[in-house]
């Protein structure tokens, strides 16, 4: 053998020797003759994925309510359609997600309009999180709370509530848009 191969030839066996070992040692772990310690705490090296498969789920936004409270329980006192320019709109609504590696992580985000279409309040809380947690379901129903004021220079008229939200996890997202009145004067 000429001595100028020679280097190539010993990479190459490395090369596959390396590559042999590695199949034996996963096919040892895939058949359960080898253990691997199962550490919860830890950060995976790469946290990121190889191949963009979609993931199937389910998003939805199931029931949205206006009230004139939402108690300490998420329920809602009194369902209305129609509120005061200064007092407080409680909305509450409730999404079903599917859970994915018994995980769900929703975002939401409101956008309100006036009656001339005009956007006049745009929650847009990119990257926060609002909902997290572990579920062993298939699906989990998530309950959201929350309240607005229109302000003393409300237009009179129907207003529309743009309920979005988001499962970064399924990569699916979901608008649901709802109606609601600002009257002048007192509500009793």
């Amino acid at each position: 053998m000429r001595k100028d191969g020679k280097i190539e030839v010993e990479v190459f066996i490395v090369l596959i020797t390396m590559v042999f070992t590695s199949a034996i040692i996963l096919l040892l772990v895939y058949s359960g003759t080898l253990k691997v310690k199962d550490d919860v705490s830890a950060e995976p090296i790469l946290n990121t994925e190889f191949l963009p498969v979609g993931r199937e789920g389910f998003l939805a936004v199931k029931e949205v309510q206006f009230c004139s409270y939402v108690d300490e329980n998420l329920n809602c006192v009194r369902q209305e359609q129609e509120f005061n320019s200064l007092e407080n709109v409680y909305v509450r609504f409730v999404v079903e997600s599917s859970t994915f590696d018994q995980q769900v992580i929703l975002l939401r985000n409101y956008r309100i309009k006036n009656p001339l279409g005009e956007v006049v309040l745009e929650a847009d809380q990119k990257n926060v999180y609002n909902f997290e947690v572990a579920s062993s379901g298939e699906t989990e129903d998530v309950i959201f709370a929350d309240f607005f004021v229109m302000g003393e220079d409300a237009v009179p008229g129907e207003y529309t509530l743009d309920v979005i939200v988001e499962n970064s996890l399924l990569g699916k997202k979901v608008t649901v848009s709802k109606k609601f009145m600002i009257v002048d004067g007192e509500l009793g």
